[in-house]
């Protein structure tokens, strides 16, 4: 469900930011580093730094705002 809309928010950021989807089924241990406990979570990184976290699907213009909000930290 909340693919589509991360890939549009991937392609309108393409050369920005480097977007990246995750099968954490497929990589338990990815998951459990990154301690995500409910699917969908959307972590931001900057300069391999966890910045933020929202662990629910968000429609493209929400997911552009979490961005926007987390890059003002």
């Amino acid at each position: 469900m909340v693919a589509p809309e991360v890939r549009k928010v991937s392609r309108e950021t393409a050369g920005r930011l480097l977007v990246a989807k995750v099968n954490t089924e497929e990589m338990p241990n990815l998951g459990s580093r990154f301690r995500v406990t409910a699917i969908p979570t959307m972590i931001l990184f900057r300069n391999g730094r966890q910045v933020a976290r929202q662990a629910r699907a968000m429609p493209a213009p929400q997911i552009r705002s979490f961005i926007e909000q987390a890059q003002g930290k």
